[in-house]
């Protein structure tokens, strides 16, 4: 039985690029980056947000007819890293402009599909809810008794995504390989690593080295590989792209000349695209506009080659720092949610840190091997370091918020044997708040009168 149920709606991708939707999209890139950063804001191609701006109603028409049209790629990502909070490091990825609108786009258009199907077990990136409203909920089932915590974190969670997993959700969602396309693109584009402040491109003659390297292994490698039929299954829409979800039989068999096939189909696109963007990017400069061009087709079609020669299993990752990834992230784990709460779990989840409210120590360890055997069957583990099962009672550390039993003192009414006695404490404690209420009354009226 599918988990989300099929789209019937209009048609998305027509959605997405509509004026209306992309200069939103715009408007939220553009607001989501300081004024102070615009001038640093560039993904591997260096174009930064003001460079965009000077002609972005262009740039803007050049990529929605890129988008309609099916020849858009995606730039990799440059990643950084920032501290954490709790300690160690956390890799983003920068995107280019270009990218970051048009994932702001597609996410415009798919959070209204997919959120109202989430539970409200889960609170991380959504709408109207966040870190306040989680850790009350915590609260509250330890008011109602829940006295021990199952408190976990995946480990590595947007590293650890599995594509064909992911995609596989978003299909029974969505019946549109054009925009399940963009998706994959942008999860297998990958990351350039290097510092924020590093050099956003190599020299030209290392670009070129690229792109040759690039042929050079596309020939070796069709020259190698065995001829094998190209036409997908009829009844699978998506089956053209299956190079993008590989399978055991495509690893014994060795080399999938499909792969082949659509890692060279990624040059003539991003030329393509780098040509029609050209008139636009003037202003920009030749220097910027040919690191653009040289990177779309021959990082990302060397890069896609590489990858399909060597890759040994399932791609995995969903770089974090897109618009996109924290919707994709609640995708994934949304048959985790049904899952625990089918079981009666007591779950609280912000994206990867999840808490699991019990009524016993015992009814902890059951639900923390439930977790676990939950999470192997989407290929995730939990973070040993940072899981673990302690009383409510000790304190819970949950979202950076401490959280500890409320103190009481005595409540009206423990005790009590008969609704007489009732009436006679309600009617003292009625006289003694009138008490206090006239004593402060005096208190003030001799204030003024002084």
């Amino acid at each position: 039985m599918p988990i989300f149920p099929r789209h019937t709606g209009p048609a998305l991708l027509d959605q997405v690029v509509s004026v209306e939707n992309l200069t939103l999209a715009w408007r939220r890139v553009r607001g989501n980056i300081q004024v102070a950063r615009r001038g640093r804001s560039a993904g591997v191609d260096a174009v930064t947000l003001c460079d965009f701006e000077a002609a972005w109603s262009a740039q803007m028409t050049a990529l929605a007819d890129e988008l309609r049209s099916g020849v858009y790629r995606p730039l990799p990502a440059r990643r950084v890293t920032i501290p954490r909070a709790s300690g160690g490091e956390r890799a983003i990825a920068i995107l280019a402009i270009r990218d970051r609108v048009a994932q702001r786009a597609v996410q415009q258009v798919l959070q209204p599909l997919f959120e109202p199907l989430f539970l409200d077990c889960s609170y991380g990136c959504r709408l109207y809810v966040g870190v306040p409203e989680a850790v009350a909920r915590v609260a509250r089932y330890a008011d109602q008794g829940l006295g021990w915590a199952v408190d976990a974190d995946i480990a590595s969670y947007f590293d650890t995504i599995d594509h064909r997993i992911l995609l596989g959700l978003l299909r029974q969602r969505i019946d549109e390989p054009a925009v399940l396309r963009l998706i994959s693109q942008w999860l297998q584009a990958g990351a350039l690593h290097g510092a924020e402040d590093a050099p956003l491109a190599p020299e030209p003659v290392g670009l070129a080295r690229l792109v040759r390297r690039g042929g050079a292994l596309i020939r070796e490698a069709m020259a190698e590989a065995p001829v094998t039929p190209l036409a997908p299954p009829e009844d699978d829409l998506y089956a053209a792209a299956v190079w993008e979800r590989p399978d055991g039989a495509a690893q014994r068999q060795g080399l999938d000349l499909r792969g082949l096939v659509a890692a060279a189909s990624l040059v003539q696109p991003a030329l393509e695209g780098a040509r029609r963007l050209a008139p636009h990017l003037q202003r920009i400069g030749r220097e910027r506009l040919l690191i653009g061009g040289a990177l779309a087709a021959g990082a990302v079609a060397a890069g896609e080659v590489a990858l399909r020669l060597r890759a040994a299993s399932s791609p995995r990752g969903a770089p974090q720092g897109g618009a996109l990834s924290p919707l994709l992230a609640n995708i994934y784990l949304h048959p985790f949610d049904l899952a625990m709460t089918s079981h009666g779990m007591r779950l609280v989840r912000f994206m990867d840190d999840l808490v699991l409210m019990c009524a016993s120590r015992d009814e902890a360890a059951r639900a923390l091997e439930l977790t676990r055997r939950q999470l192997a069957t989407l290929r995730l583990t939990l973070n040993d370091n940072k899981t673990r099962i302690a009383a409510y009672a000790d304190g819970l550390e949950f979202l950076g918020q401490s959280l500890a039993p409320r103190r009481r003192g005595p409540r009206l009414g423990e005790g009590l044997t008969s609704f007489e006695e009732a009436e006679r404490a309600l009617r003292d404690v009625s006289q003694r708040a009138g008490e206090r209420i006239r004593r402060g009354a005096r208190r003030i009226r001799r204030g003024f009168s002084e």
